[in-house]
């Protein structure tokens, strides 16, 4: 990962933790969105193009997203993962047509021989509720393992040659 995706992750948590603990002090009011965007099978990547070159993708799809989205919408990457935290969330349908439409285009230069799942949440939601000292990288990957049952929109770009 670039340091610019080092320091948008630091970001990106930061303001996750403060968001969450917000949400917690004052019950309503706050609302804001989650989208996550993952690259299946990322070994896939590395073994067609290089571990270098399916980093150097994934960066650019990275950086795609940070142009794309407001100054306050915060991107992060983690590995073949991407997270957007959305202030204020925007309705469902647009931004996940939004995201659909750039990572579909952000693929076209060989990321689209994976599998790209993405879900939208809308927060606060019974995942707000996780235990109060759960960090945000805890609270990340709770949503994405109970993403099914969690995310208010999901859609999946499936693989193409």
């Amino acid at each position: 990962m670039s340091h610019e995706d080092f320091e948008a992750r630091d970001k990106f948590l930061f303001t996750l933790e403060w968001l969450l603990a917000v949400t917690k002090r004052y019950s309503g009011g706050l609302q804001f969105g989650l989208a996550h965007i993952n690259f299946e099978t990322s070994r896939l990547l590395g073994e067609t193009y290089g571990a270098q070159k399916a980093a150097q993708k994934l960066d650019e799809v990275a950086h795609s997203l940070r142009r794309s989205f407001r100054k306050t919408d915060l991107v992060s990457r983690e590995g073949a993962d991407f997270w957007i935290l959305l202030p204020f969330a925007p309705a469902e349908e647009k931004l996940l047509d939004k995201i659909k439409y750039i990572v579909d285009t952000a693929s076209e230069s060989g990321l689209q021989i994976v599998e790209r799942d993405i879900s939208i949440f809308l927060l606060p939601n019974d995942a707000a509720k996780l235990d109060a000292s759960a960090t945000a990288l805890e609270f990340l990957a709770y949503l994405k393992k109970n993403h099914i049952d969690l995310a208010s929109n999901e859609v999946s770009l499936p693989a193409r040659e």
